[in-house]
């Protein structure tokens, strides 16, 4: 049952925030994208997760182009630091303000660059490590610069009732615990393909949490709100 429940993780996790995100229906400005990318992982993951379990059932066979969904997984990465990036664009935090404007066109670039010259997006072997690994640094970075803003403002509010806190928490955890995960999952498919199976459980566990806190996220700033 354990095991059920960690390999269905990425497609029923996002109903947590979901479920918040239709009965708030909350309108501050910089949680639309992530209100966003909750719908886009829902449905990416599902997707994935559908595929993964149900393509020999569905007489799909190897070589086939459904037979991987690591394409999937590369449209949810390039998604993810796009919508994230406009996250924290709108929290409009001075600190490294054109930083973080360019980093999301520098990362397509990477992006393309990648995909036309060293690997393929739909490569049917193995997840894209330097796709993933690249948005988790990026990712990383966008959460520190944020913990470097609250320290450098003298501010008299708790900081768990900063704009974004509870998101960039758990994005915080998310990727820190994933980014190695990533950039070393390709060695690992390679060289123990059972482990690096297991491995993603730990990732599993780290996106509900994400879903989780993104899911208090939108219910205390719709308790705001009201008040």
């Amino acid at each position: 049952m354990y095991h059920l429940i960690i390999d269905w993780a990425e497609a029923w996790a996002p109903l947590i925030p979901l479920f918040f995100i239709l009965r708030k229906k909350n309108k501050i400005p910089w949680l639309k994208p992530v209100s966003i990318y909750i719908w886009v992982a829902l449905l990416l993951n599902l997707a994935a997760t559908l595929l993964w379990k149900y393509k020999v059932a569905w007489g799909i066979k190897e070589g086939d182009f459904l037979w991987s969904n690591n394409f999937l997984y590369n449209i949810h990465s390039i998604i993810r630091l796009l919508l994230f990036s406009w996250f924290f664009i709108l929290l409009k935090q001075r600190f490294m303000h054109r930083i973080k404007a360019v980093l999301p066109f520098l990362f397509l670039i990477l992006v393309a660059v990648n995909f036309i010259f060293f690997e393929d997006f739909f490569n049917r072997q193995m997840l894209s490590s330097r796709l993933l690994a690249t948005e988790a640094a990026i990712l990383l970075f966008y959460c520190l610069q944020y913990y470097i803003f609250l320290m450098l403002e003298d501010r008299s509010t708790s900081l768990k009732k900063q704009p974004g806190f509870w998101i960039v928490t758990s994005l915080t955890f998310y990727v820190a615990v994933s980014f190695f995960i990533f950039l070393f999952y390709t060695h690992l498919v390679n060289e123990d393909w059972e482990f690096a199976v297991d491995i993603w459980d730990v990732h599993n566990i780290a996106f509900i949490f994400l879903c989780i806190f993104i899911a208090i996220q939108f219910h205390r700033d719709a308790k705001q709100v009201k008040q």
